[in-house]
């Protein structure tokens, strides 16, 4: 009870001159005894945040000589580049200075083993999650003993919730999204006399135009880290996978469609970079050999897009191009308060900074992300940065927003099965073995 009247003085939410709630409403609330409630009291007393005014009630009188609150807010790292994030706490922090907030980086991995006690080790209040993390976290334990419900904003795009949802109940507050896109070298496309890609690229056109586009050149058509979670499985969903399980809920993996969205992702490289598949060792390659002009094409974010800043030629985004289906891979990440937090209003107070128009705005006006909030992301105005001219293309494309959950598969079976296809791709194995080992592993 303390730490929560504690916490609503210093952010605000009970202001000097306001009333506390009477001693009856207090035991209630709390579940305490009259007793305790008046030993709550008499420590803010103590502490100078409020006063007694006889035959009326406790008013609050200011912060008193409390110390601050400190926050743990473990965050992924790439925030500070795609959301501009040590800004936005310093905004924060300057907004409500009896709050300072302690970053703790985290890695990508950090939800694969015991979450639960991960958070609880390092006393975490404000937490960044992706899907693949916070699927990882419910499927360890039940979601409810680990975060805390979450009121749904109507602000944000409504179809960012869904995955951070379980029983009607959202656990995780959408933060900033993107899905997957293809950017390309503007220049080359215009000294190669190539029409630019448009929402009616398929596979064989990325083909045709990388030929075109490396004839003569010391340059790569189109690369990306194929073995990329938020890649390889594009292929999949474009060619309309989704996987059946036996009695024993195992995954049955041969199907026409499956082996057909295999045979693409391979032979999109075969035909054009056959040495080049293997050098990339994960996601950035790709931006940094587009930022270098040693890419024509990449298959990418707007998240990472931020990279790319410093780009002194001219290079535009087009929707994602296609097998049978128009898909593309939704990304999002969101922000969660820890059950374990000793200061969850002070948390919620800062989750509810990074999602509101102030700070949301903030980052549409200041990265090449996607703001969740609709209104932010959506703003017009005299911009700071330069952007790809097709940069709201997103919203013609919300319908081929596709989870890898759509395929009835999991985030850990599809890293088995990424585990195995690497032979595949490096023509070691065929499609029969590669099925063969999957029967097993999965």
């Amino acid at each position: 009870m303390v730490s929560a009247l504690q916490t609503d003085i210093m952010t605000g939410v009970l202001k000097p001159g306001d009333f506390l709630p009477s001693e009856l409403v207090l035991t209630e609330k709390f579940q305490l005894s009259k007793n305790s409630v008046r030993k709550g009291l008499e420590q803010l007393l103590d502490l100078e945040m409020i006063e007694k005014v006889p035959r009326i009630g406790t008013r609050v009188i200011g912060t008193g000589r409390n110390e601050k609150i400190i926050l743990r807010f473990g965050y992924y790292p790439t925030l500070t580049l795609e959301a501009d994030l040590l800004q936005l706490v310093g905004m924060f922090e300057g907004q409500f200075p009896h709050i300072a907030v302690q970053m703790i980086p985290l890695s990508h991995s950090y939800f694969s083993e015991d979450a639960k006690a991960a958070i609880e080790r390092d006393a975490l209040d404000l937490i960044t999650l992706n899907m693949q993390s916070y699927e990882s976290l419910s499927e360890a334990t039940q979601v409810s003993d680990i975060l805390e419900p979450l009121e749904r904003k109507s602000s944000t795009y409504p179809f960012l919730s869904g995955p951070f949802t379980q029983d009607n109940q959202l656990y995780v507050q959408p933060f900033i999204f993107s899905p997957i896109v293809l950017c390309y070298n503007r220049e080359h496309f215009r000294e190669a006399a190539w029409p630019e890609p448009d929402s009616s690229w398929k596979w064989s056109d990325v083909q045709q135009a990388a030929l075109a586009l490396t004839q003569k050149h010391d340059r790569i058509g189109i690369l990306f880290h194929l073995q990329s979670i938020n890649r390889w499985p594009l292929f999949l969903l474009q060619n309309k996978v989704v996987f059946e399980r036996d009695l024993l809920g195992k995954l049955i993996v041969t199907n026409d469609n499956f082996r057909q969205a295999l045979q693409i992702s391979l032979g999109l490289f075969e035909g054009m970079n056959p040495d080049t598949v293997y050098m990339s060792e994960n996601d950035s390659d790709a931006e940094r050999f587009f930022l270098q002009q040693k890419a024509s094409m990449i298959v990418t974010s707007y998240f990472s897009l931020n990279h790319l800043r410093k780009a002194d030629f001219s290079y535009d985004i087009a929707p994602l191009p296609y097998s049978l289906e128009a898909k593309t891979q939704l990304l999002i990440i969101g922000l969660a308060v820890s059950t374990s937090s000793k200061h969850k209003e002070a948390a919620r107070t800062l989750l509810n900074f990074l999602v509101s128009k102030q700070a949301q705005l903030h980052i549409r006006k200041n990265t090449l992300s996607i703001p969740s909030v609709k209104t932010a992301a959506e703003w017009v105005g005299e911009e700071k940065l330069t952007r790809p001219s097709r940069f709201f293309m997103y919203r013609d494309i919300i319908l081929t927003f596709s989870f890898y959950s759509d395929m009835n598969i999991t985030f850990r079976e599809l890293e088995i099965m990424r585990h195995i296809l690497k032979l595949y791709w490096a023509r070691l194995d065929d499609f029969e073995t590669v099925c063969r080992q999957l029967k097993l592993s999965l």
